[in-house]
């Protein structure tokens, strides 16, 4: 590779250099005419990389980018010039920044012919002095981030426009970076005489000011380019304040709250960041509030935390709807004490000290968020609670410090994998569709999936929510099986069909009327086989325990094998369930099988198994509205999914299939 290859280009650098210092190994490529890029996208041509390169080789191999060692970059660097000479100054540096451009632009590699936005504040110049050099050097300056856009230049305190380049994939350009390319063109002239010293003295200025939340803020913004990054990640919301003003900070500090927090909001005025893996399930969020009106301490009257009477909170992460971590503090402190220390309090619902101690100050507590990658609970994650399972955030922690890995495509005639509320549930993939951009799609995306599921419903899922199924569980072993469900290890059996439709959980009412929780998961299984044959298989399955003298409410332990469907519910449940719950769960599986069989073929319910089935079913108490069904001289209605989300037609899909994006997901 030669030095004039790479001209116009966007390079990026990642990994430690043994001989190289990567500032300016970078200011030195941009001499050369190269543009340096702070993340890999599809719009990066070469990557440079040292030891220890982390996620941006991997998402450069994923994009089939160049990759290059230190050694070949050793090379082109051989060949770049020495920072040119000032040249003399053409007009005095106070010149207007309204003075006309010259009327032909000076060649001027890495931004001759590029479309660049100006963002933030400068040190050396103002936004429209730097406009008019920029146009000089034969750019053309942009007034906001759109598709057009080659390059983002920001200075300090750069708000949207530079979260909108990242999020579109933009080469970023500082300052110092900009000056490099002018000077060495020779524009710029008195304007930009002495750049370096005063660039550097403003750098030492920012690092005598620099707090622990500036270096936490820091760490931040290269977690967000590290989350972009990752190819089995998407970055759903991206939203990070400017500094908080004189104003704001003033109310924190007449608010006495802990001087960590005023130090963050005069780094960034709140932020949100939301990403989901791209295979799900899996999801993280961050949500800390801008200085507002509300963002103050305030007493249980306020907030129905149930932190005391005594004690005040504020809001600092709004994690999920039904937990946040708040700031706590005793409410009365002495006449004119300053800042007052306050706890790090995750929290569920109301149950107020009780909650968990997230962190014992405000930069761990940020550190520990990132390093759980802001999953949902995550001060919960692996700690043993009696009542409820975090065993799916723990999941998703352990998912997000693993190796990324890329998600497997999903294709007409895939089997795919779906979460609706604790059932879950499978299918088959017919085709997928991308609808319009629509105020309708900012919650289910525009990728859909239209999907047969194992139950029998054909219905579009959200592709987000959506993915394709590699590997055979229980689940799938039992469905394919063609063998009867009766066989001569009953209690391996069992064991077996747990895993597969999870533990009995709750009961809910609906169109099919009354189910267990793990019916549909059970219908998915039943469904390959006729539907008589399916309900005399979970006779016999039933007779044959009972002859047995198995105890069918005795709880019995399960042990996790990595088989099974759905693990996080048999988690919550301590791993343990009855063969009452599997044969419960079997019924209603066979009840919704029911209603699909009636109103498929056209018949009544009475007519859809033999007088003898019917007369084994009427022994089984649990089995009281199946046996309804099957004694309706009605055709029975199809079933239907609760929760139903979008309408079809709005979203512009091409059948009215339901829309599987209700508040279940």
């Amino acid at each position: 590779m030669k030095a004039q290859d790479l001209v116009g280009k966007t390079v990026v650098l990642t990994g430690k250099f043994s001989d190289l210092d990567r500032a300016e190994a970078e200011a030195a490529l941009a001499r050369l005419g190269v543009t340096i890029g702070s993340g890999v996208t599809k719009a990066t041509h070469v990557l440079f990389v040292g030891e220890r390169a982390g996620s941006k080789l991997a998402k450069a191999r994923t994009l089939g980018i160049e990759v290059r060692d230190e050694a070949a970059l050793k090379q082109l660097l051989s060949a770049a010039p020495a920072a040119a000479p000032v040249a003399p100054a053409s007009a005095p540096a106070s010149a207007p920044a309204s003075a006309p451009a010259s009327t032909s632009a000076v060649a001027c590699p890495g931004l001759s012919g590029k479309t660049v936005v100006l963002t933030g504040t400068f040190t050396l110049m103002k936004r429209a002095e730097a406009a008019r050099l920029l146009a000089e050097a034969g750019a053309t300056v942009g007034s906001s981030v759109g598709k057009s856009t080659d390059i983002l230049i920001y200075g300090d305190d750069a708000g949207s426009k530079l979260e909108a380049a990242r999020g579109r994939g933009v080469a970023l350009m500082t300052e110092a970076e900009m000056v490099a390319l002018l000077t060495a063109a020779g524009i710029g002239g008195g304007l930009l005489a002495g750049a370096d010293d005063k660039l550097a003295r403003k750098a030492a200025e920012d690092a005598a000011n620099a707090t622990e939340m500036t270096r936490v803020v820091a760490e931040l913004r290269a977690f967000l380019d590290q989350l972009r990054a990752r190819p089995d990640i998407t970055v759903t919301v991206a939203e990070l304040g400017r500094k908080a003003g004189k104003a704001k900070l003033d109310q924190l500090r007449a608010l006495r709250v802990p001087q960590d927090l005023v130090d963050l909001y005069a780094e960034i005025d709140g932020f949100r960041i939301e990403w989901r893996f791209i295979e799900p399930p899996g999801e993280g969020c961050i949500r800390v509030p801008s200085v507002t009106q509300w963002t103050q301490f305030t007493g249980d009257d306020q907030h129905y935390m149930n932190f005391g009477d005594d004690q005040e909170a504020m809001l600092l992460d709004a994690i999920t709807a039904e937990g946040n971590t708040w700031l706590v503090r005793a409410r009365k402190a002495p006449r004119g004490s300053g800042p007052r220390d306050a706890s790090i309090i995750f929290a569920s619902a109301a149950e107020g000290a009780e909650g968990i101690t997230a962190a014992s100050s405000l930069p761990e507590y940020f550190r520990a968020a990132m390093a759980s990658g802001f999953v949902p609970y995550w001060p919960r994650c692996f700690k043993a609670n009696r009542y409820v399972s975090y065993a799916t955030q723990e999941a998703a922690v352990t998912r997000f410090r693993a190796k990324p890995v890329a998600p497997t495509p999903i294709v007409a005639g895939a089997r795919v994998e779906f979460e609706y509320f604790s059932e879950g549930g499978r299918g088959e993939a017919l085709g997928l569709h991308t609808v319009p951009d629509s105020r309708n799609a900012e919650f289910t995306g525009r990728e859909f999936v239209r999907v047969r599921l194992d139950e029998g419903t054909v219905a579009w899922l959200p592709q987000k929510w959506t993915k394709a199924l590699t590997g055979r569980d229980a689940y799938e072993r039992l469905r394919e099986a063609e063998g009867p469900l009766v066989v001569a290890d009953l209690s391996a059996r069992f064991d077996e069909l747990a895993r597969a439709i999870g533990p009995l959980a709750h009961f809910a009412g609906g169109p099919v009327g009354t189910l267990p929780s793990n019916a549909r998961r059970a219908a998915g299984v039943l469904a390959t086989r006729p539907f008589a044959d399916a309900l005399r298989q979970v006779l016999d399955l039933r007779d044959a325990a009972v002859h047995a003298r198995l105890e069918l409410q005795e709880s019995r332990p399960l042990t996790q094998t990595g088989d099974e469907f759905g693990p996080a519910e048999l988690s919550r449940c301590g791993w343990r369930y009855t063969l009452t719950s599997v044969l419960t769960g079997l019924l209603g599986g066979l009840q919704v099988l029911a209603h699909h069989e009636s109103a498929r073929r056209g018949v009544p319910g009475r007519e859809l198994v033999p007088s003898e089935l019917s007369a084994r079913l009427a022994k089984i108490d649990a089995a009281a509205e199946l046996r309804e069904r099957l004694a309706s001289a009605e055709v029975l209605a199809a079933p239907k999914w609760h929760h139903v989300g979008s309408d079809a037609a709005e979203l512009g899909l091409p059948s009215s299939e339901p829309v599987l994006s209700g508040t279940g997901f």
